[in-house]
């Protein structure tokens, strides 16, 4: 049983996470002076673990919704609220980071199907079509393969 979880409170999928993947194939080395980090801070087993990424501990998302008890923003009865929204749209544009464009038709998709199929469908989302390797938000290129994948992310399909 992996002691990873991909399951978020925002509705991104954490398995397609740089750092995430970076810590868990062992290449923390090469994503750390991206994000201004030392390789050691790179270390996460997902939002709703107890090993969480630093930047991702102070996520006022995921504090709000611990805080509510809910699994999901969409089962907050403020969903969507302001706080989301601002964040949202401030990390998404100030910091360059297209792939939360996708978390309010990934909650909606959670609502709708349940959180098992959810995970099981961007388990395959997040593989390359062509050879089955994982990649994550920002790759740009399989790296067994060399398949182009930036056509295929949802998020550059909005």
């Amino acid at each position: 049983m992996s002691n990873y979880n991909y399951d978020s409170y925002c509705g991104l999928y954490c398995g397609a996470c740089d750092v995430l993947m970076a810590y868990k194939h062992g290449y923390e080395d090469k994503i750390a002076p991206n994000i201004n980090l030392e390789p050691s801070q790179i270390k996460c087993h997902g939002c709703k673990t107890d090993t969480i990424f630093v930047n991702c501990r102070k996520c006022t998302i995921r504090s709000c919704a611990i805080k509510k008890k809910v699994d999901h923003c969409i089962n907050c009865i403020d969903y969507p609220c302001n706080m989301q929204n601002e964040l949202l749209q401030d990390f998404s544009t100030k910091h360059n980071l297209p792939h939360l464009q996708i978390i309010p038709k990934n909650l909606m998709t959670i609502k709708n199907i349940g959180i098992e199929k959810w995970l099981k469908e961007q388990d395959q989302v997040w593989k390359c079509p062509e050879c089955q390797t994982d990649f994550s938000w920002y790759t740009h290129k399989c790296i067994k393969c060399g398949k182009d994948l930036d056509k295929i992310k949802d998020y550059n399909n909005l």
